[in-house]
């Protein structure tokens, strides 16, 4: 099937974690940030998790850098974000929803009323197919997709190999613990010879002078 070219971008403690175990996420430097708004307005869409929705209540639009708004897409199989957040309140037309049977209906029927795109692609386990929900964007016209987390949804997209880039920003924090959150949550792979292979292809020290970028592609 086809789908889009699929980019995780993710700011990250020196020990792999995207937030601290109360939600705390704020690891950027004013120079990631801008970088981040620019990966937005490069791609067709941007992509986050109920997790993400639920814990940071994201705009998911371009402020910091010069561009147009990417499409927003939240993958949330049993539709457990709010009502209120702001990526169904402000704009919902820019907004599309992938969920699916087990999502509660009158929550559906509400955000179909306000414009957000519904698309139901998971069966009633509440589980969606990412491979056939990113055919789906492809069907929408979404030929480049950012993925900003979290780590579950990011788990997902790579447990299918469906991850075509990583790029990671490494601030120079520890943030520990068993509780907090991970890059890529979920179960993992069983043994390294199985795990997502990658290669380095661009590494630039921050202009903060403390952070380092990474960009990597998926080994074919």
């Amino acid at each position: 099937m086809r789908k889009p070219w699929v980019t995780v971008y993710v700011t990250a403690s020196i020990d792999g974690r995207i937030a601290s175990r109360t939600g705390d996420s704020k690891l950027s430097c004013p120079y990631d940030l801008r970088r981040l708004h620019a990966a937005r307005a490069s791609s067709d869409a941007v992509m986050v998790g109920a997790n993400t929705i639920i814990r940071d209540d994201p705009l998911l639009t371009v402020r910091l850098a010069p561009g147009p708004n990417p499409l927003r897409v939240v993958v949330d199989g049993r539709l457990r974000s709010p009502l209120n957040a702001r990526v169904f309140s402000q704009d919902p037309f820019k907004t599309i929803l992938i969920s699916s049977e087990a999502a509660p209906r009158e929550k559906l029927e509400e955000l179909r009323r306000r414009g957000v795109n519904v698309r139901l692609l998971g069966g009633a386990d509440g589980r969606v197919d990412m491979a056939v929900a990113l055919h789906d964007l492809w069907g929408l016209g979404v030929r480049r997709l950012l993925v900003e987390g979290g780590g579950k949804l990011i788990w997902s997209l790579v447990e299918e190999n469906l991850v075509d880039e990583f790029r990671v920003t490494l601030t120079p924090v520890i943030i520990g613990g068993d509780e907090s959150v991970p890059i890529v949550g979920g179960r993992g792979f069983d043994t390294v010879l199985h795990a997502l292979r990658l290669r380095l292809v661009s590494h630039t020290l921050c202009e903060c002078g403390e952070e380092i970028h990474l960009i990597y592609r998926r080994i074919p």
